[in-house]
């Protein structure tokens, strides 16, 4: 009889047996290979796609399996480029070793079929024209007509706008770009533009859609990096994070588009997700780089470098990387208050074709003080094999293929919703100095380029440096005197400063060269309407408002003339389009909650009154004179005097403050009569 120890070594060896006899069994596609293939190949290789053949059959792979074995073995396919070692990215579309391993063992051993009840069903998205990763979207938007993309030729730039049809403000979760066109869509950048100055690029080009990248007004949603690249896969916000989309706005769809030797047609679509919860986190968008690029030919270690410094607690949501032709490897990283580093992402051999979005598995935490670094290299001497002249030339920075970029994009968050104002502030300052001081620099290179000075002029306006920008201005109109927006953002300046009178002129001018501009229409009725002249700015009030419909500013202020002028039934109807066009509109709020506040029936309606100035007071913090005046009297108008009394006293110290000498007079006699418990009326 065996003993126990021998009787556990035979079972040892049996079990040994038994698994190495399991191991042996021969790899099929339908049980083991096509759940790999379904997960990192199929996305992309199947119809419509960029992928130049599908791969979701057997026949399908295994006639290609030689080419397989080799792009896969060298890490070529599926394509994913960060380097292993840093922070793990969601949705990563490279191979794990032990998938590799098999999908070669399984080409090696003969590529078997295997028995047909073992392949799972291909997930519905990859077979089904109409299947969305996401479920069936809430809204989808499409190109009205196709696009056709000629044959040959260089690549093209093209825009596309589709408008939005929703009739009020909603939150969206997520989006779902559809190229229409996978083979001719290199990728996609997407913006939300409210002013219809998309549109009329667009109605200007014969064509569907304009040549040309995203105009300034269609941009991105605050923190948000919206955009498309093949293999992409669609991902919802998380959760209180979703962002507000304003109704009848149009989505901007600047596509890069590529020649495949034959017409393709392209008609982009995209997927909307919307949720009812509205956000309690908001991101921010962090640029890291360089708009001073200048690589000399034969320069091969070029380099970029940048770094910012957190200054509150912060989340690291995701990381875009963008660069052009000439890059070659990009690293970031980061390093915590204790000295420790933590990887953020390294690409080791950059390549134009391959750009994405990297989203992390987990938010990465960076405690306030953590520094971020980026460093770009860039290779343009004729050992770059992606360098795209020969001989190399002059490379500068730019928005063309063939200029270069250095830019790394970061989603951050602040860990504390109350530290949202003072990381946004720090970004926006940064991002300020740094476009200011680029084209400073370029202005040095081009002085006789009114353009330059229009730039500078708008990065000092952006940050109130009023006097700087009139200079720059009125250098740009020495070159360019006909330039009506030169004119405009003088007027901008002027009026910053305080000098009406002069910003009165600038917005005439402004007008004259552009009778289509509804802005400086609007500007210049404000001004009319600080000297009184309440009938001359109703009048260009109301040019704003009618060659811009959506400009809820020309209709609020429409509706402020009217008030003053007696008329408070007509200021109603504006103040509602006002905050149809913007309901979040404190301003338009408090206009009219003033108007139900102390009008005689039938406008007075003291619980409206109440709730439109509660609103417009918890938007703009409390702080604003003219909004806690209106308030006071819709307390007043209810009957709550001792509200009344403290919110009038409130309006009474900011109006003083902000030295609203005669706004502060007309509530100093609006406090005395709540004090003996009497409603303000307003004049009949």
């Amino acid at each position: 009889m065996a003993s126990r120890t021998e009787t556990q070594a035979l079972v040892s060896v049996a079990l040994l047996l038994t698994c190495s006899s399991a191991h042996a069994q021969p790899l099929t596609f339908n049980k083991d290979i096509a759940p790999i293939v379904f997960a990192r190949c199929a996305p992309c290789h199947r119809a419509g796609e960029i992928g130049p053949f599908s791969l979701l059959s057997y026949d399908d792979v295994k006639q290609r399996a030689t080419l397989i074995a080799d792009v896969t073995a060298r890490g070529v396919m599926p394509p994913w480029k960060p380097a292993p070692g840093g922070e793990p990215f969601a949705d990563a579309r490279s191979l794990r070793a032990d998938e590799l391993k098999r999908l070669q063992d399984w080409i090696r051993q003969g590529a078997a079929e295997g028995d047909p009840r073992d392949l799972p069903p291909a997930p519905p998205a990859l077979t089904s024209g109409g299947g969305w990763p996401l479920g069936t979207p809430d809204l989808i938007v499409q190109m009205d007509q196709e696009f056709t993309l000629a044959a040959g030729g260089a690549d093209v730039f093209r825009t596309f706008v589709m408008p939005i049809p929703t009739t009020a403000a909603r939150y969206v979760r997520a989006i779902e770009f559809r190229p229409g066109n996978a083979r001719a869509v290199h990728h996609a950048n997407i913006g939300v533009d409210r002013t219809r100055s998309s549109r009329r690029l667009d109605e200007r080009d014969p064509e569907p859609g304009y040549a040309g990248g995203m105009a300034r007004d269609a941009v991105y949603p605050p923190g948000y990096m919206l955009g498309w690249t093949p293999g992409q896969r669609p991902r919802p916000s998380p959760d209180g994070m979703a962002w507000r989309l304003e109704r009848d706005s149009d989505l901007v769809a600047e596509l890069h588009l590529q020649p495949t030797g034959k017409p393709e047609p392209v008609q982009a679509s995209v997927g909307f997700y919307f949720t009812d919860r509205a956000p309690v986190r908001a991101p921010v968008g962090l640029r890291l780089g360089s708009e001073t690029i200048d690589i000399a030919p034969g320069d091969g270690r070029y380099m970029v470098t940048d770094s910012y410094v957190v200054p509150v607690d912060v989340e690291l949501l995701a990381i875009q990387p963008h660069a052009h032709n000439l890059a070659r490897e990009m690293e970031a990283d980061a390093t915590l208050p204790d000295q420790s580093t933590r990887r953020l992402i390294r690409i080791a051999d950059w390549d134009f074709r391959w750009q994405d979005v990297y989203r992390y598995e987990r938010a990465v935490a960076l405690p306030k003080g953590t520094t971020i670094r980026m460093r770009f290299s860039y290779d343009n001497s004729e050992g770059n094999p992606r360098n795209p002249s020969r001989p190399p030339t002059r490379v500068v920075w730019g928005q063309n293929t063939s200029d270069e970029m250095g830019d790394l994009w970061l989603q951050i968050v602040a860990r504390e919703a109350s530290d949202h104002a003072l990381l946004n502030a720090d970004v926006e300052s940064k991002r300020a100095a740094e476009d200011l001081a680029a084209y400073t620099k370029l202005l040095t290179h081009d002085p006789g380029n009114p353009l330059r000075h229009d730039a500078v002029a708008m990065l000092y306006l952006q940050s109130g440096r009023a006097a700087e920008a009139a200079a720059a201005l009125r250098e740009s109109l020495a070159l360019n005197p006909e330039s009506a927006p030169a004119h405009y953002n003088l007027g901008l300046a002027l009026s910053m400063q305080r000098q009406f009178e002069q910003a009165q002129v600038a917005f005439q001018e402004a007008v004259r060269l552009a009778p289509d501009h509804a802005e400086a229409y609007n500007n210049l009725g404000a001004m009319l309407h600080l000297f009184g002249r309440l009938e001359e700015a109703a009048g260009q009030y109301r040019r704003a408002a009618a060659l811009r419909p959506d400009n809820a500013e020309a209709q609020n202020n429409l509706a402020r003339v009217l008030v003053q002028q007696g008329r408070p039934t007509e200021a109603v109807d504006h103040f509602r389009r006002a905050l149809a066009l913007k309901d979040d509109f404190a301003s338009a709020m408090s206009g009219l909650a003033w108007i139900r506040a102390t009008s005689a029936a039938p406008l007075q309606d003291a619980a409206e009154a109440v709730r439109l100035a509660e609103r417009a007071d918890a938007l703009t913090g409390h702080r604003d004179a003219a909004v806690l005046d209106a308030l006071a009297a819709a307390y007043a108008n209810a009957g709550s005097f001792d509200r009344a009394t403290a919110t009038a006293s409130l309006a009474l110290r900011a109006a003083e403050s902000a030295r609203l000498l005669n706004l502060a007079a007309e509530i100093r006699d609006r406090l005395a009569l709540y004090r003996q418990g009497r409603a303000f009326q307003a004049p009949r």
